[in-house]
C-alpha cells in the first residue's frame, strides 16, 4: 500500500545521481584538490552540475545542484551557504536551457557550461570585490582562469552523464 505513493524509477534514479555526486567530490577534492595553476584551483563541481542539469533537467537539475552546494560548501572555506544557494539556481536555470532554449547536443552543452562556470566564479569572487577592496581585474582574471581550467573536463562528463541519463531504471 505504501509503495504506490514511492515511484522506484525516481529513487533509483537519485541513488544513482548521488553516487555520481560522490564520485565528482572524489575527483575534485581528492584528486584535482591539491593541484593548482598560478594559484588558482581546478573547481569541476560546476561541469558535474550542468551535464546532470543538462541531462535530466531543471527540477533534477536543482535537487542536485542543492546538495552539491551543500557538500561543497562544507568542504570549502568559502561562505558557509553560497554554493547552496547558487547551484541550484544555475542547476534550474541549466536544464531549463537545455529543454527549451538550445538542443542537448555537445556543443550547446560546452557553452552552457562556459557560461555556468564563469558565473560559479564570479559569485566566489563578488565578496572580494565588494567587501575585501579587491581591485576588479585580477578578480575577472581569476575567474577567467577557473573557468579555463575545468572546460577539458566537459568532455569528461558530457558522455557518461548522458548514458546515465539513458538507463532504464525501473523493474
Amino acid at each position: 500500500m505504501l509503495l504506490d505513493f514511492i515511484n522506484i524509477e525516481k529513487v533509483r534514479r537519485a541513488i544513482v545521481w548521488f553516487g555520481v555526486l560522490l564520485l565528482v567530490l572524489l575527483l575534485q577534492n581528492g584528486i584535482l584538490g591539491p593541484i593548482t595553476v598560478f594559484g588558482t584551483h581546478f573547481f569541476i563541481a560546476p561541469v558535474a552540475l550542468c551535464a546532470m542539469a543538462c541531462c535530466e533537467g531543471g527540477v533534477w537539475g536543482a535537487v542536485f545542484g542543492l546538495f552539491l552546494g551543500l557538500f561543497c560548501d562544507m568542504y570549502g572555506n568559502g561562505p558557509a551557504v553560497l554554493l547552496t544557494v547558487v547551484f541550484p539556481i544555475l542547476g534550474f536555470l541549466s536544464g531549463a536551457a537545455s529543454a527549451y532554449l538550445v538542443n542537448r547536443r555537445f556543443f550547446a552543452f560546452f557553452f552552457l557550461t562556459l557560461a555556468v562556470c564563469f558565473v560559479t566564479a564570479l559569485c566566489q569572487l563578488f565578496r572580494f570585490a565588494v567587501f575585501g577592496g579587491s581591485p576588479v581585474l585580477p578578480l575577472l582574471l581569476t575567474a577567467l582562469l577557473q573557468t579555463a581550467l575545468v572546460l577539458p573536463f566537459t568532455w569528461l562528463f558530457y558522455r557518461p552523464f548522458r548514458r546515465i541519463s539513458a538507463l532504464e531504471l525501473g523493474s
